[in-house]
């Protein structure tokens, strides 16, 4: 009997995580969920975080190295930037374990939508998708090939949190969990580690939304076109910089939208029956970070995990180990 290796994906809107576990050991790869199809022959040096890939007779660059405008707005995950970042972190994470596919049994869990998990037809397709059908897949990752095949692929839901991951301080308690992604935010009431079915509910209140308001608002206060790199710098910087020089009340604007944005995410949750009585908050994602000063504002007693951004894929291969015994 092979070995088996567990692999964990979340293949996001803003990024792609996963881990590897293997011979106790875990491995972990982060880059961002951006893909651009080149026609002509590249000879660049690839910076970490970034993949040249080539994947039925085509060449893709994959990752940070990739500008913002290819990032995908599309609600959907069954789709082709979707399906590589997968494949592209599964190759990575067997590169840095040094593992042969051929020689281990590989396990997957990757991330699915509530809506098209709560559908069974719709999941069904997914995982079909991901799984290229029950073929083998075959891509070509930064000059190295890999072929590797997906059979009985685990969908888990995205806003389970750190449910199943420490599932022992889950116990006995109602968490709530607001996940705030790239694109969407999920919201998940759990009866410990029980998810209530009614309460899987998803808005288009990410972080992408977020920065299309504050791109939108420097336009009309300031009267300065900021493309989608310019974006991505000013959010995490918290202020837009023109020429050298800080705007003046830039800071204190952005903070607002953001202030206003998070409203919007918990009166959306209110509106499908959430009160947040008698339960733990917990709020996961990689958007977070970015309103972790509105989360403390609003919900001071709510946990905010650390590194957010991993905080589901954690709990993805942690489902991955109780399924296989391991």
């Amino acid at each position: 009997m092979k070995p088996k290796a567990l692999i964990a994906v979340d293949s996001g809107k803003y990024g792609t995580k996963a881990i590897l576990y293997h011979n106790n050991k875990e491995h972990y790869v982060y880059f961002r969920t951006k893909m651009q199809e080149v026609t002509t022959s590249l000879d660049i040096d690839v910076t970490a975080g970034s993949y040249v890939i080539k994947h039925n007779g085509k060449t893709y660059i994959i990752g940070n190295m990739v500008d913002e405008s290819y990032s995908s707005y599309d609600l959907s995950k069954e789709k082709e930037i979707h399906k590589l970042c997968i494949y592209v972190a599964i190759a990575e994470l067997l590169k840095q374990a040094n593992i042969n596919p051929s020689t281990v049994d590989l396990k997957v869990a990757v991330n699915i939508p509530i809506s098209t998990y709560k559908d069974a037809t719709s999941k069904k397709r997914y995982l079909e998708f991901i799984e290229n059908l029950n073929n083998p897949i075959v891509i070509e990752v930064n000059g190295v090939p890999f072929m590797f095949e997906l059979r009985n692929t685990i969908a888990v839901f995205e806003g389970v949190g750190a449910v199943f991951h420490d599932v022992k301080s889950a116990k006995n308690i109602n968490t709530t969990v607001v996940d705030i992604g790239g694109l969407n935010v999920s919201y998940c009431i759990f009866d410990t580690v029980t998810p209530n079915f009614s309460s899987m509910v998803v808005s288009n209140d990410g972080c992408n939304i977020l920065k299309g308001k504050i791109g939108r608002m420097i336009n009309e206060r300031f009267g300065i076109a900021v493309a989608q790199n310019d974006l991505e710098r000013i959010i995490h910087d918290g202020y837009l910089m023109s020429e050298g020089a800080i705007v003046t009340d830039s800071y204190h604007l952005i903070e607002q939208i953001k202030d206003a944005h998070f409203q919007e995410i918990i009166s959306f949750a209110k509106s499908r029956g959430y009160t947040f009585n008698n339960t733990n908050i917990s709020f996961c994602g990689g958007g977070a970070l970015l309103l972790h000063n509105c989360i403390k504002k609003y919900f001071p007693h709510a946990h905010t995990e650390v590194n957010p951004q991993f905080t589901n894929v954690k709990s993805f291969l942690q489902i991955l180990k109780i399924k296989n015994n391991v």
